[in-house]
């Protein structure tokens, strides 16, 4: 069933999707390695509580699109506890993904996803592992608004995945040390490695370097 996932890539738009379920986490996926398992798995967690809440109105629930600045995110529930949810760029083709999650989720009724999703299982991450409210906790206000600014111009250098690519990088930076304004350039070093592109790593400099002499000033 995973060449059933590979084939909503082929969609216009369609970055990747992957599985999730809320005991074993992060079953398959074949979303870009920046997207890594336990941000998808909180993600897909959140995705099943917002069903959750939704059955409760809406008998009916089928598709849950949010809409982000530079990304969508598109999520079906396969049954309860499971879902599959897929990222794309603003610009992607919504009827031909319901068509194809309508296909998979067909398939995965009839019970032929089960021995690929154990074939291709992902290690489920620990949920003590994701540690996000701690981390924003240590951060000071004037400079998590720096740092919100510095996430939304790299967008205008990722596009779609710029927020995953950014919270990846940032949380690697808040455990190598204290998020200070005095380590920022270590911040920009590891958002470099991850452009890497000589061309938009200077324009990621320019872009955010008024937002830095702002924050400077104070």
């Amino acid at each position: 069933m995973l060449h059933l996932i590979d084939e909503l890539k082929v969609i216009p738009g369609v970055m990747g999707a992957c599985i999730i379920n809320s005991q074993a986490g992060l079953k398959v996926t074949n979303l870009p390695a920046v997207f890594r398992p336990e941000r998808l798995t909180l993600v897909g967690k959140h995705l099943l509580k917002l069903y959750s809440v939704g059955r409760m109105n809406f008998d009916d629930l089928t598709d849950i699109t949010l809409n982000y600045d530079e990304s969508v995110v598109v999520a079906r529930e396969l049954e309860k506890n499971t879902l599959i949810f897929a990222i794309c760029d603003p610009t992607f083709n919504q009827n031909l993904l319901t068509m194809s999650f309508n296909l998979l989720h067909e398939e995965f009724k009839l019970g032929n996803f089960t021995e690929t999703v154990a074939e291709t299982a992902a290690p489920a991450e620990a949920e003590s592992a994701i540690s996000l409210p701690p981390i924003e906790r240590e951060i000071s206000g004037s400079l998590q608004n720096l740092l919100a600014e510095m996430k939304a111009l790299l967008g205008e250098i990722l596009g779609p995945m710029a927020g995953f690519v950014f919270d990846e990088v940032k949380d690697d930076w808040v455990e190598q040390g204290a998020p200070d304004f005095s380590r920022i350039e270590e911040l920009i070093e590891q958002l470099n490695q991850e452009i890497d592109d000589q061309d938009k790593i200077g324009k990621y400099r320019q872009l955010i370097s008024s937002a830095i002499e702002s924050f400077q000033k104070g």
